[in-house]
């Protein structure tokens, strides 16, 4: 495999994996990128060359996450002694092994001028010298944001959230990690995938979502801000109502299982099927009744319904209803007394009229004069 180096864009003639600068001059300045055959290039890295007696040398991109370590170079590091590193001219306190100290994993917190002191001996003795640089850390990822496929989210509906954030120009190729949180509990765990789908979202899908993203390591974190994600009801609960509370044998009946669709989706196809103690009556159909003729003893019951999409996406039950078919035998009972209580009342008034008449009984004289024959 043959490998290419580039100094500001320009092929630099050479297939070496390494490529050495014998005496580096100020020509020598630029940012520069590898290439490992027919693959893509790598991130630019920056090399500026200077003069002086003293350079403090920091890397030319820091990002979160990265650990800084800077050196204050003075040719030989063994000329020179009593090192002190400042940031924004505050004293470091951190040890120096050698030129070199060590700053650590950082956060956009570190960035600012830093600046090395050290004393370097001459024909004229030791004398302090000082370097400074800036140094500014960029954000890896910016922080991520929650993006809903859309925000009218109705039952049944796919949904998408993808969490959305963006990797430095120059960290292009570091691998992130996502989670998903709904109202505090996580929801799908980290993975590669900056997405996660509902194929078919139900009431308790609504709630308060964020997302997370973390390089591998876990050095650099972020959360997003919460969005509040509402899922809107197809239709309510069915209910079971029956064409008469008091149904007799004989009688023609007809359950109906009562829904209403959102406004938004009055044109859905809905299914509905029928059950009387846990056993189907009437399989799904399109029709929300169910009609029984000449109703029957045996029709008597626990009633429940239930409504779905064609594809069963959306589901739900109604509540327990029961039915009872009242026997027309169990009214002779009450028939019966009720003719006897009429019969003794017309007996009895029959009885009463007769004797008055008998008792109060007129006869008439020819001579037209009211006799009483009592």
């Amino acid at each position: 495999m043959g490998y290419s180096w580039y100094q500001d864009g320009h092929w630099i003639p050479g297939d070496q994996q390494r490529y050495r600068i014998q005496r580096v001059t100020v020509s020598d300045n630029g940012d520069y990128q590898c290439q490992a055959g027919a693959n893509k290039r790598s991130d630019q890295f920056k090399m500026d060359v200077r003069t002086g007696w003293l350079l403090l040398q920091a890397p030319p991109y820091v990002h979160e996450g990265d650990s800084l370590s800077l050196r204050c170079h003075s040719g030989s590091d063994n000329d020179g002694r009593n090192i002190a590193f400042y940031k924004d001219n505050k004293t470091i306190q951190l040890p120096v092994t050698g030129s070199a100290l060590q700053v650590g994993i950082v956060n956009v917190k570190a960035s600012g001028t830093y600046r090395c002191e050290k004393e370097i001996y001459s024909h004229y003795g030791y004398r302090m010298l000082t370097a400074s640089e800036p140094v500014a850390v960029s954000e890896l990822f910016s922080a991520p944001q929650l993006r809903v496929t859309s925000y009218s989210i109705t039952e049944g509906d796919h949904m998408t959230i993808t969490c959305d954030t963006k990797l430095s120009p120059h960290r292009e190729t570091t691998e992130l990690q996502f989670v998903f949180y709904r109202n505090g509990h996580n929801v799908q765990g980290f993975s590669l995938s900056n997405q996660y789908g509902v194929p078919s979202a139900q009431l308790e899908d609504s709630g308060n979502y964020t997302c997370e993203v973390q390089t591998s390591t876990g050095s650099v974190r972020k959360r997003s801000s919460e969005e509040h994600i509402h899922i809107q009801e197809l239709f309510p609960y069915p209910l079971i109502k029956v064409s008469s509370d008091q149904v007799t044998e004989g009688d023609h009946m007809t359950i109906t299982c009562d829904t209403k669709l959102s406004l938004h989706r009055e044109t859905t196809e809905l299914q509905f099927v029928f059950y009387r103690n846990g056993h189907n009556v009437q399989g799904f159909s399109l029709s929300n009744q169910y009609g029984v003729p000449s109703a029957q003893l045996e029709d008597s019951g626990n009633y429940t319904c239930e409504v779905q999409t064609p594809t069963g996406s959306v589901r739900k039950r109604s509540n327990m209803t029961h039915i009872q078919i009242q026997g027309q035998h169990e009214y002779l009972p009450l028939l019966n007394f009720t003719r006897l209580i009429l019969s003794f009342f017309l007996f009895t008034w029959t009885v009463c009229l007769l004797f008055y008449h008998m008792k109060h009984r007129k006869t008439y004289s020819k001579g037209g004069k009211i006799q009483d024959i009592t």
